[in-house]
């Protein structure tokens, strides 16, 4: 996952974060119209929330396993460089 894909997972996440809070405080407020269709919008936004930060603590894992892979490679490229400068 590059750095787009992370950045794109985040904003959604806040985007949900925001409607979750406007729901809330409709929902706390009574202004919501029916306490039921409230709620499950309610329930949906978190399901929603739950699954984008799924997505992005894994894009981010990814990430970092990719950074530290890439490093090892570097490292590798380095000593083979020496290598053959010494044949």
């Amino acid at each position: 996952m590059d750095a787009l894909s992370l950045a794109s997972f985040e904003e959604r996440a806040a985007l949900s974060e925001a409607r979750l809070a406007i729901l809330e405080s409709k929902l706390a407020g009574g202004q919501g119209g029916g306490s039921a269709a409230s709620h499950a919008d309610l329930q949906a936004l978190r399901a929603t929330l739950v699954e984008a930060r799924k997505e992005a603590a894994q894009a981010a894992a990814r990430e970092q396993a990719l950074e530290e892979e890439n490093a090892k490679l570097k490292y590798q490229i380095v000593h083979l460089k020496r290598a053959a400068a010494v044949q």
